[in-house]
């Protein structure tokens, strides 16, 4: 599936580290703590800055145990919101694809059928690793498949990553929620025609670019473009620490009582920081093609949003937390959505909400969910009058 492209992502890791980086250089400064824990934080942060430069794979390993602490480590502090976390679809982005239920269930299959190739796959699993095999034509080699990205709301999409080669393969076949089994993986159309003695003949071509792209999204954070593309270096599914920066720091002050001393790296001062923050995958106009088609486009919630009145006369105030809990999973309960929308929308004197439907479902008039591809439905977030 379509994510960010490989320049934006390569643009975001740098930016991190950086960020990450700084905060690092100014912790290590201060000498004067005392306690043993203090001073095992300042050592992680400062080893962080004391890498060796031509071991880009090591470097970045240490770094991420340095300043990364994990979900888990949020849960004492943040109850309520790390178990709100792990009910929502961002806590499951991302699965070694062998150790996914989905793996599990292919594995029971005989073969599976391309929907539109003369093509019969085949699944086995060994030694840590899913494979998965072209048993039309049995002399082209299994393909070890990596990950499994989505967290199955609407889809997952399995990808194959060649560490050495760094590039990959998107799998022409994933889990479709509204078929209940396995389909066409979204805009796979355009491989029909293939070149049987390439990867394309399991799906995709992803060049290194993509491959960073593509797990970036469904990644708390991933290596630099230098470091190799090894599991061990991303930190699979969208985490607390994607939103709220790396926390180590932080995890080891608050065992002191002075978790406030450090501040997070990302802040969302207003509505624009804050859907800027979910643009980085969700998509608005600053990442995506101007002729893109609608349908297209229904996938991408901020560029609707900021395309609708109720945020370009909301003087700054209306984003995606006004009606989704950043924490949670995404609610269904369209009666909550539409108190939303009145708590903006109140009805003047002798005249109602809405003249046209008083009693009806503000989001089904104006924000309707559209089909985005294989019966795949989204609402665009464009909230606008009726056709």
């Amino acid at each position: 599936m379509k994510q960010v492209n490989g320049n934006q992502r390569r643009m975001l890791i740098a930016v991190m580290l950086l960020g990450m980086m700084a905060i690092a250089v100014s912790c290590s400064d201060d000498g004067d703590r005392s306690s043993q824990t203090e001073s095992r934080t300042n050592n992680k942060l400062q080893s962080a800055t004391e890498l060796p430069p031509h071991d880009p794979a090591s470097a970045w390993k240490q770094f991420l145990t340095a300043n990364f602490a994990g979900d888990q480590a949020c849960a004492d502090c943040h109850r309520k919101e790390f178990e709100a976390h792990q009910r929502s679809g961002h806590s499951q982005t991302a699965i070694q694809m062998h150790e996914s239920r989905l793996a599990e269930q292919l594995l029971k299959l005989d073969t599976y059928p391309d929907s539109r190739r003369d093509q019969q796959w085949s699944f086995q699993s060994g030694a840590g690793q899913f494979l998965v095999k072209d048993e039309t034509y049995p002399t082209m080699p299994a393909l070890s498949v990596t990950w499994l990205l989505g967290s199955g709301t609407h889809a997952q999409t399995a990808i194959a990553v060649d560490e050495k080669r760094r590039q990959g393969v998107e799998l022409r076949w994933s889990w479709l929620a509204n078929q209940k089994g396995l389909g066409l993986t979204p805009d796979h159309e355009q491989y029909d025609e293939y070149n049987r003695n390439s990867i394309e003949c399991f799906g995709r071509p992803m060049q290194a670019s993509d491959v960073l792209a593509c797990l970036g999204c469904h990644m708390t954070v991933g290596p630099p473009p230098s470091a190799p593309f090894n599991p061990d270096y991303f930190i699979p599914n969208v985490g607390c620490e994607r939103c709220h920066g790396p926390r180590q720091q932080h995890v080891e002050l608050a065992k002191l009582g002075r978790g406030g001393e450090s501040k997070p790296l990302i802040n969302y001062a207003n509505a624009e920081q804050y859907i800027a923050a979910c643009a980085q995958c969700h998509r608005d106009e600053n990442n995506i093609s101007a002729t893109a088609d609608p349908n297209e486009l229904v996938r991408f919630q901020p560029y609707g949003l900021k395309k609708s009145k109720c945020y370009l006369k909301s003087d700054g105030q209306l984003s995606c937390a006004n009606c989704h809990d950043p924490h949670d999973a995404t609610s269904h309960n369209r009666t909550q959505y539409i108190q939303q929308c009145q708590s903006c929308h109140q009805a003047a004197d002798q005249l109602t909400v809405c003249p046209v439907k008083p009693q009806g479902d503000c989001i089904e008039c104006h924000m309707p969910a559209v089909e985005w591809t294989a019966g795949i439905r989204f609402h665009d977030h464009w909230i606008r009058k009726p056709e």
